[in-house]
C-alpha cells in the first residue's frame, strides 16, 4: 500500500571559507580571530554556522631553537561576534609573533562531554583529539563537528578560516498522500535502535582531512521524530499531520551516530478516522554513513475499497408439479 523512494546526498563540504589571505604585519599585539564555528542545532547552510568552538592550539617557537612545537592552548572557548561576522576568544586570545601555530578544532563547545587533546611527545604537535561522553538524545538536537589541521604562519591581522565536518548522520522523512478524497493524518514515525551517545576521536593530518571514528557507541534507543521544537519533549510523539498529495510533509529531521546497517521506521497514521500501523525496515538500503544527509520520500497510496456487486437470476422450483393446492 506504500510506496518508498530514499535518497543519500552526498556529505556537506567545508562549513566555512576557503579563502587564505596575506597581509603585512605592521607590530602590536593581534588578536587571534576565526571565521567558523557552529550552532546548536541541525546546520543545514551556512547561515545556522555561529555558535561556540573549542580549539586547540601547539606552536613552533622560532626563539627556542627547537623543531619541537610548544603547547599555546587547550580546549580555548572561541565564540561569535556579530559585528566581526567572526569568532573571538571568549577570553581574548594573541598571535605569537612568529612561527607557525597549529589549530584543530571541536564544535560544539563540549559542556557535559569530556575534552582530551594528545599531543605527541616528541615533535609537541597535535596527534588526535577525543571527545567522550557525546550526548545527543536531547529534544533540540545539536550537531557535532570537527576541524581540519589548520597551519598558520604567525602573526596575522585577519579572521583564519576553519574547515569543519559533519560527524553525524542526518535522516530526514516526507511524506505525500495519493490523490483521493480520504484524510490521511500521520499520527508519528519513530525511529528504531539508534545511538545517540558515544566518543568521537579526531586525527588530523598535514594538508588532508582530518579523520573521525566513534567509538563506545553500545546504548541504542527508539526516537520519535518531533513535530517543532515547541513540543514538551523528546516523547511527544503526535505529529497530526494532515497530508497532501503536491505538499510534502516534513518534521524535524534527527542526528544519530552513523551505523553499519540501516534498522526500521514505524509510522503510524490513520485514514478517514481508520487507525495503521506499519513498520517499514530499511536495512537494504546499506550503512548510514558520517556526514550524509538520507532523506526518506513515502507515498501513502490510497486505494478506495470498491465491490462489484452482480446477483444471480431466480431459480424456479417446481415443488408441486404445476398441480394446484386446494384450500
Amino acid at each position: 500500500m506504500k510506496k518508498m523512494f530514499l535518497f543519500a546526498a552526498a556529505a556537506m563540504v567545508s562549513l566555512s571559507s576557503c579563502v587564505q589571505t596575506e597581509e603585512v604585519y605592521t607590530g602590536g599585539m593581534q588578536e587571534l580571530v576565526f571565521k567558523s564555528a557552529v550552532t546548536r542545532g541541525i546546520i543545514q547552510s551556512q547561515t545556522d554556522f555561529n555558535y561556540p568552538i573549542a580549539v586547540t592550539a601547539v606552536w613552533d617557537d622560532p626563539e627556542d631553537g627547537s623543531d619541537k612545537y610548544k603547547l599555546r592552548f587547550d580546549k580555548a572557548k572561541f565564540v561569535y561576534d556579530n559585528g566581526l561576522s567572526s569568532w573571538r576568544g571568549e577570553t581574548p586570545y594573541y598571535w605569537p609573533n612568529g612561527g607557525n601555530v597549529d589549530f584543530l578544532g571541536f564544535c560544539p563547545y563540549p559542556n557535559a562531554a569530556d575534552y582530551a587533546s594528545s599531543i605527541n611527545a616528541t615533535t609537541g604537535r597535535i596527534e588526535k583529539l577525543v571527545v567522550s561522553s557525546i550526548s545527543n538524545n536531547i529534544k533540540d538536537q545539536h550537531d557535532v563537528l570537527y576541524s581540519d589541521l589548520l597551519t598558520v604562519a604567525a602573526p596575522k591581522t585577519d579572521p583564519q578560516s576553519m574547515t569543519f565536518h559533519h560527524a553525524l548522520t542526518q535522516i530526514n522523512i516526507e511524506f505525500v498522500k495519493s490523490e483521493s478524497a480520504a484524510e490521511v493524518v500521520l499520527n508519528s514515525v519513530r525511529l528504531e535502535q539508534v545511538p545517540f551517545v558515544g566518543t568521537l576521536t579526531i586525527t588530523p593530518h598535514d594538508g588532508a582531512e582530518s579523520d573521525a571514528e566513534w567509538s563506545s557507541v553500545n546504548t541504542f534507543e527508539n526516537r520519535f521524530f518531533l513535530k517543532d521544537l515547541l513540543v514538551s519533549g523528546i516523547e511527544d510523539s503526535e505529529l497530526a499531520a494532515i497530508l497532501t498529495h503536491d505538499t510534502p510533509y516534513s518534521p524535524v529531521p534527527l542526528l544519530i551516530i552513523p551505523m553499519d546497517h540501516q534498522t526500521s521506521m514505524v509510522i503510524t497514521y490513520t485514514v478517514n478516522g481508520h487507525k495503521e500501523t506499519k513498520t517499514v525496515d530499511l536495512s537494504a538500503y546499506g550503512a548510514w554513513e558520517m556526514g550524509k544527509k538520507y532523506t526518506y520520500k513515502f507515498n501513502v497510496n490510497i486505494n478506495e475499497i470498491l465491490f462489484n456487486c452482480t446477483v444471480d437470476n431466480w431459480e424456479p422450483e417446481d415443488v408441486n408439479s404445476g398441480s394446484q393446492i386446494v384450500i
